[in-house]
């Protein structure tokens, strides 16, 4: 009977988890294929630069996990984190008298950005990609109005978010294992992300059943610009400015992690965790084809891909 107990156990763990194992392994099979094909990979400074990329990457894509939870989707984030780049570099300008009102105008500007998303869709009932569409529209013409080039300037403490470090580690790496660690106790642990869960699971069901199903979408769009805005701050400490196109990649790159993670763009599946993993793929992915010395074109070869594959592979096991 114990041993009967255990196996069921572990069966059951596999079921829940199966789209996380699977892509553990992938992402395993990815290392062991960098270790074989450049010696490079697999040295601290290599590692390093991987967990670099990686957090502007992981930020954006937590809060999108959110969002595509509800079976929504956010493409205004691309616009969104150049807009908060340009705003905060540009008005502080390098003035550390200025820095503490600046992040509180500019983070109130992206939460504003995040519950316009989710009002317009839940009192229009319009889909999610167009609204977010028109919101992206709208923020790059804001900031191209704004600025056409790299503008502003962060003071030398500002810089601490993207190169400080404890003792060896970088410090943002301790920022995105924060943000993984408050996502998963927020979906997991918490009411709100049991009423995220079951919004997208089924929307009508989840109203019956008492769930203030716009309140939690428009929340999680929030919850998506304000990762945003963290994502925005980070790249701005890294590069000491603003950069109005920079943001342009997460559009699409923001969604492709939450997807090879197990999500479901019809909501109510996924995690932070696979996210996670899915952040690591693709990014382990452009650092092999960057050693490797092959153009950079063919990463949107291999995204759309990805998001081809991701999506036929998710939606064949829920059928």
């Amino acid at each position: 009977m114990t041993i009967s107990r255990r196996t069921g156990v572990r069966l059951s763990f596999l079921r829940q988890y199966r789209a996380n194992v699977l892509v553990f392994l992938i992402l395993l099979i990815l290392v062991m294929i960098g270790a074989v094909i450049s010696p490079v990979f697999l040295t601290w400074r290599n590692f390093n630069n991987l967990l670099l990329q990686a957090i502007a990457l992981g930020f954006v894509s937590l809060g999108q996990t959110f969002v595509i939870l509800t079976e929504g989707i956010d493409l205004s984030v691309g616009s969104a984190i150049s807009l908060i780049m340009c705003l905060t570099t540009g008005m502080i300008l390098g003035r550390e008298s200025l820095v503490l009102p600046v992040l509180a105008l500019v983070l109130m500007v992206a939460l504003a950005i995040g519950f316009c998303n989710g009002f317009v869709h839940t009192r229009t009932k319009i889909s999610p990609l167009i609204v977010t569409l028109g919101m992206m529209s709208l923020l790059k013409g804001c900031v191209l109005l704004y600025t056409t080039g790299p503008y502003g300037a962060i003071p030398s403490f500002f810089s601490y978010i993207a190169w400080g470090k404890i003792g060896p580690v970088p410090f943002p790496i301790f920022l995105l294992a924060t943000g993984v660690v408050v996502g998963a106790v927020i979906l997991k642990k918490t009411r709100f992300g049991r009423y995220v869960y079951a919004t997208g699971g089924n929307e009508e069901i989840a109203r019956l059943a008492g769930i203030k199903t716009n309140k939690v979408k428009i929340i999680s769009y929030m919850i998506s610009s304000f990762t945003a805005f963290l994502t925005g701050l980070f790249l701005s400490s890294r590069m000491g400015m603003g950069d109005p196109s920079i943001g342009d990649r997460y559009m699409l790159d923001s969604i492709i992690p939450v997807l090879i993670g197990g999500a479901s763009l019809s909501g109510g599946k996924g995690g932070v965790l696979g996210t996670l993993l899915g952040v690591f793929i693709l990014t382990i992915l452009a650092n092999l084809l960057n050693l490797l010395g092959v153009s950079g074109w063919w990463n949107w070869l291999v995204e759309g891909a990805i998001i081809i594959i991701a999506v036929s592979f998710y939606r064949k096991n829920e059928l």
